[in-house]
């Protein structure tokens, strides 16, 4: 190994004594540590898609107790999105400046807390507020742990990891029709008399949704600062004491036996400022942001947040309405016949019919399919998590968005009513290149501005699911076909943008040279 081009030696027997971080992660191996530091990455992500979604399983069965309308459960849904919206680049900020672990306990910390309140929710304004504040501060957690899991993995491992610690965003849509499908069919109505409120099961769900961040908060009391912040922050000895940690966990040695012994300074991120008051923290978040949008940089976050924009318009757009569509589908009476049709025959039906009472019940098939299109999207995540070493980021996410985006178009066309529910579900496996993108952007930027650019286009994704709902809701009311023609083409144009991705050659090339201050990678 090389540091700056100077290699210490005291004889043959002598190993490197100095190196650079990445060279340091990469002494320190691969193993139990990283797989263990996934799963409490996977956790936390698990926990963020299950508080994004579950409205779309909370507000069918709450409609009578809050007395919705279907164009207020279009808004309700996409207050999760706009709360993030509003506040990732916040959060980006922070964790650049004072760190990757403590944004995150915090924020997940008060987001279970508005969750349990939100439950005890009277009426829509209430249960709003709280919804948004809870949402405000799961938007500390969601992009921030794309960057603390990358972080902890070399550069052979990392894409690997990145794509499995995503696969727990799959795994969380699986558990959450299990999770409702135990709950909301419980027959029980607690009043409290105080908020005059019946306590049912829509309220229970609230709250179980907010779990995997208790667990993942308990975890993270015992889990260590990035090694890359810490040492961007001349925290030179703490950042070499993680990367002991991770060797003494992958090798079963001891830490005194990891032969590099001081790191090579590295000033890529910036410090985490003493001064106070308003105007520097402005400073502070301009500094983070303005180099974002010139280039080098600035092709780079243009292509990411239009790419993060379609994927979450498509994936949560549509999720937020799955239950809905499924239950459709579930209660249809007759023979094989369309996605749309069903719907328009269930719309047209209610537009003919008089006023009839306030249905929240769900059909149980909801749940059964909404499990098994669940597993077939975590199993995409796995896949890709296996492929991405030996293929590359680039062709699968071409691969990929191409393909769902044309099964999107097929389900539409599809006379079966079973092949477009399985089209369907292709179509949504397009949200399995969430977190290949972000491990794009976790080369594509220096360490330096690193959390502001994932944040910033996981902010545009969530425009994406905001915008993304409201209009599928709207087509769903006017022009079902529409929507997945609109939506499908959007993925196939992604598709077209990831041919400007600099292949897998090109950053094994780049890799030999590690850059210093504000590096750029190129994304395989």
């Amino acid at each position: 190994m090389t540091a700056n081009g100077k290699i210490e030696k005291e004889g043959d027997k002598e190993k490197t004594r100095i190196a650079t971080l990445d060279e340091a992660m990469m002494e320190a191996g691969f193993g139990v540590y990283n797989i263990l530091h996934m799963l409490m990455s996977g956790v936390i992500l698990m926990g963020m898609i299950m508080q994004s979604l579950a409205l779309g399983y909370i507000l069918p069965v709450a409609q009578c107790d809050l007395k919705l309308t279907l164009q207020q459960r279009g808004w309700l849904s996409a207050i999760p999105f706009l709360a993030i919206i509003l506040t990732s680049y916040f959060w980006g900020w922070l964790a650049d400046t004072q760190g990757r672990r403590p944004v995150m306990l915090f924020s997940m910390i008060i987001s279970a807390v508005f969750s349990v309140f939100a439950s005890f929710s009277p009426e829509i304004i209430s249960f709003a507020i709280l919804q948004f504040l809870s949402a405000v501060f799961m938007s500390g957690s969601s992009a921030v742990v794309y960057t603390y899991l990358g972080e902890f993995n070399n550069l052979r491992h990392r894409d690997k990891m990145v794509a499995f610690g995503s696969s727990f965003v799959g795994i969380g849509t699986v558990i959450l029709p299990c999770i409702s499908w135990l709950i909301l069919p419980l027959d029980f109505a607690f009043p409290i008399v105080y908020l005059d409120i019946l306590y049912r099961p829509w309220r229970l769900l609230v709250v179980a949704c907010a779990v995997p961040f208790v667990i993942a908060s308990v975890l993270l009391l015992f889990a260590p600062e990035s090694p890359k912040f810490l040492n961007a922050n001349d925290r030179y000895s703490d950042a070499l004491d993680v990367v002991k940690t991770i060797y003494s966990g992958n090798r079963k040695m001891s830490k005194d036996d990891f032969p590099i012994k001081s790191l090579v300074m590295d000033s890529q991120l910036s410090k985490a400022s003493n001064s106070k008051g308003a105007a520097a923290v402005w400073s502070s978040m301009k500094d983070q942001t303005v180099p974002l949008f010139k280039r080098p940089l600035l092709p780079w976050t243009l292509l990411t947040c239009f790419v993060q924009f379609g994927i979450f318009a498509t994936t949560n757009g549509f999720y937020v309405w799955f239950p809905t569509i499924l239950n459709s589908l579930a209660n249809h009476e007759g023979g094989e016949t369309g996605i749309c049709d069903v719907l328009d025959a269930s719309r047209e039906t209610a537009a003919n019919g008089t006023d009839i009472a306030c249905d929240d019940t769900m059909n149980t098939t909801t749940f059964e399919l909404s499990i098994y299109i669940g597993l077939v999207f975590c199993s995409m995540y796995i896949v890709v998590g296996f492929l991405v070493d030996f293929i590359g980021k680039k062709p699968i996410l071409i691969a990929l968005l191409s393909a769902t985006g044309l099964c999107g178009i097929g389900a539409h066309l599809a006379s079966s009513q079973h092949l477009a529910v399985v089209l369907f579900a292709i179509f949504q496996m397009c949200g399995a290149c969430i977190g290949l993108m972000n491990a794009v952007a976790v080369e594509l930027f220096p360490t330096k501005f690193r959390a502001m650019a994932i944040c910033l286009s996981m902010m545009m994704g969530r425009v994406g699911s905001m915008i993304g709902s409201n209009l599928i809701g709207v087509f769903l009311e006017t022009n079902c076909g529409a929507g997945f023609y609109l939506f499908g083409g959007i993925l196939i144009v992604n598709a077209i943008f990831c041919f400007t991705l600099p292949g897998k050659k090109t950053l094994k090339r780049k890799q030999t040279v590690e850059p210093t201050h504000n590096e750029t990678h190129e994304p395989v």
